[in-house]
């Protein structure tokens, strides 16, 4: 491991120490934090380096779009070089942080190789992770909407269900690709659902003929009683300190929804998913292939190996400085962090509020440089809103309440307004400008995964069918966890952790059928990458041995 960063260094011009200031996370709060110091970067009065895990911001305004081929899918994304200049950007993941020695611990991507960054003040702008332990089989099987490249592959995996179907002679399996389940009914998931709907109305009228609108469903789930909860009110949304609804703007984005197409099931939870269908409560299940979870984030694994206070969320405890309570070093905002709200209650988890967040940290830690007094934390809110597809959308801009077309074109000009770089917002407004003319991007991304090995985890639920030889693919289940019935003509034979199921195997034992009997975890490797994997292994025959791995039987 080498030191990255050196001592505190003397400025011949200020004749004083350089403070060193290190931002953890290149989201929203890192924007306005590095913009706010960069008059005393440019003087050489601090250094800032900010650590981040890829080399662009995403913001997350446009993911719908993204996704359904209004705008190309870097438009979405600005340089953080550009974005953050003139701070040093340093990508790599964040290993440690060692609050005694005031140093983090970073490893780089290609080999893991670790380096050590010192510093005199600590930001924490990690925003919050995804909660993958809601239910059963959301790691493996649902979309998530978090990070930019999971945003991708649902784009991708979206117009190849489109492509699937279009040559699928099967009904169920066609009526399983053209299903598209969204669990979840706040502002993203409605966001997603509604831009879907009206997506699937374009291709089947333009690109995919032979498929009928009414094939398709977009179902969208939500625990609550009404979807959009953040406008709904009743102290439905912490820290929003307006303290009224807007039921209004619910019930029109209700009907919007039904009137896209979009199927509302209410009061209902996901107990489960698998690779073929979603398991809900009441004993409700989905055939789908396309499972998309707006629902449910928890604060950053690195939280869990630091002591400092925290809420009853996860998240750091702030003063009204955005100073972490008992670490006047360390600053924290943003979606990780719980900040008091000027109206009560905390802020809720928003980018405008980040924004907010990265300023007020940036022109505080200015302050504590110069010995000067610290400012506390104002801002009660502008607006809050949700684009609903086909040129809709709800909001309210200082409790005055929007709708419809007029929402819309507000709702898009305050994000163009906050997008953090002008380069892309000229392609946002190319983008934009060209799409109604030529229609939708239906092109269909492939990514190379850079792997020698595709292997997949799965998980299925009792009584559901991980093999069928009427069926064959071309993927073999190695099962880590539970038990499976293998089923004949008139023969039921079981399998368990450690065995292997494909389509030569249920030949092997003339079974037609391998299906669950209790719940099942397997991993999953094409035929081709199994039996390679075994060449390799028996060619290290006496390594094997030793280890206790046994090859793959063909």
């Amino acid at each position: 491991m080498r030191r990255l960063a050196p001592a505190p260094r003397q400025d011949v011009r200020q004749g004083a120490v350089r403070p060193r200031v290190v931002v953890l996370g290149g989201g929203y709060v890192t924007i306005t934090l590095t913009r706010r110091l960069r008059r005393l970067v440019e003087r050489g009065a601090v250094d800032v380096t900010v650590v981040s895990r890829e080399n662009f911001h995403a913001f997350h305004g446009f993911v719908g779009e993204m996704i359904t081929g209004r705008i190309a899918p870097s438009s979405m994304l600005s340089p953080v070089r550009r974005v953050f200049a003139p701070a040093r950007v340093h990508v790599a993941e964040i290993e440690q942080v060692d609050l005694d020695r005031r140093v983090v611990v970073t490893s780089r991507h290609l080999d893991g190789a670790r380096q050590e960054l010192a510093y005199d003040h600590l930001v924490f702008a990690l925003g919050s992770a995804e909660h993958l332990e809601l239910y059963p089989g959301l790691a493996e099987h649902a979309f998530r909407l978090k990070t930019y490249s999971d945003c991708f592959r649902l784009k991708n995996h979206i117009l190849e269900m489109f492509e699937l179907a279009d040559i699928e002679p099967d009904p169920e399996e066609r009526k399983r690709l053209l299903t598209f389940f969204v669990a979840g009914g706040g502002y993203a998931g409605a966001e997603i659902a509604g831009e879907l709907a009206d997506f699937v109305r374009l291709l089947t009228k333009r690109d995919y003929p032979s498929i009928r609108r009414d094939e398709c469903r977009v179902v969208l789930v939500h625990r609550g009683a009404t979807i959009l909860p953040e406008l709904y009110g009743n102290g439905s949304v912490e820290g929003q300190g307006r303290g009224r609804g807007y039921t209004n703007l619910v019930d029109y984005a209700t009907r919007h929804a039904q009137k896209l197409g979009v199927e509302l099931m209410l009061e209902t939870e996901v107990t489960a998913v698998t690779p073929n269908e979603v398991h809900l409560s009441g004993g409700v299940q989905v055939p789908t292939r396309t499972i998309v979870s707006a629902i449910g984030t928890k604060p950053p694994p690195l939280f869990d190996t630091l002591d400092l206070p925290r809420d009853s969320r996860g998240r750091l405890r702030t003063d009204a400085h955005l100073q972490v309570l008992e670490h006047p070093n360390l600053w924290a905002g943003g979606d990780c962090a719980s900040v008091p709200h000027p109206d009560g209650g905390t802020c809720p988890p928003v980018g405008i509020f980040a924004l907010k967040h990265g300023k007020l940290i940036g022109r505080n830690i200015a302050r504590t440089i110069e010995a000067g007094k610290l400012a506390s934390f104002k801002y009660s809110g502008l607006a809050q809103g949700v684009s609903l597809g086909r040129r809709a959308a709800v909001g309210e801009v200082k409790g005055v309440p929007v709708r419809g077309l007029p929402a819309w074109i507000l709702w898009r000009s305050i994000l163009f307004y906050f997008f953090p770089s002008w380069d892309r917002r000229l392609r946002l407004l190319a983008d934009w400008m060209i799409w109604p003319l030529v229609g939708r991007d239906v092109v269909w991304l492939w990514r190379d995964k850079g792997a020698d090995y595709e292997v997949r985890h799965n998980l299925f639920q009792p009584g559901e069918t991980i093999v069928d030889a009427a069926r064959p693919v071309r993927y073999v289940h190695i099962v880590l966890d539970g038990e499976v019935e293998l089923r004949g003509a008139g023969t039921v034979l079981s399998a368990g952790p450690g065995d292997h199921l494909g389509r030569k195997r249920l030949q092997e034992l003339e079974a037609a059928l391998a299906v669950a009997k209790t719940v099942v975890r397997t991993i999953s490797l094409r035929e081709d990458e199994a039996n390679r994997l075994q060449d390799t292994l028996v060619s290290a025959a006496p390594i094997v041995a030793k280890t206790g791995i046994f090859p793959i039987q063909r």
